[in-house]
């Protein structure tokens, strides 16, 4: 498991999109580095298994996103999210060419 740090900063739903379902499912995450990044939004038993793609278990309290686990998605992250408490994991897909952190170090 990778180091929980205050390095992610819940950015909110995806605005641009305009059916509030297709809102729903994607989530704003700002990254260490203060870039913004596209995260998937998935029930926490119903994360696919993606090679390469960073999971993050989220906790839904009093309206906020709270991250409980950074890791690989997966076993491994349906595991901490049900350890957690977490109702979601969110994966933010890794694109082929290097584009910078993209979890906590």
């Amino acid at each position: 498991m990778m180091m929980l740090t205050d390095s992610l900063l819940d950015d909110g739903p995806l605005a641009a999109a305009a059916d509030m379902a297709l809102a729903r499912r994607f989530r704003l995450w700002r990254g260490p580095d203060g870039r913004r990044q596209v995260y998937t939004v998935y029930a926490a038993a119903e994360a696919p298994d993606y090679a390469g793609a960073v999971a993050l278990a989220v906790r839904r309290e009093e309206g906020r996103c709270v991250v409980t686990w950074v890791g690989p998605a997966g076993t491994r992250a349906r595991a901490a999210a049900a350890a957690s408490g977490a109702q979601e994991i969110h994966l933010r897909l890794l694109p082929d060419a290097e584009s910078g952190p993209l979890a906590p170090q």
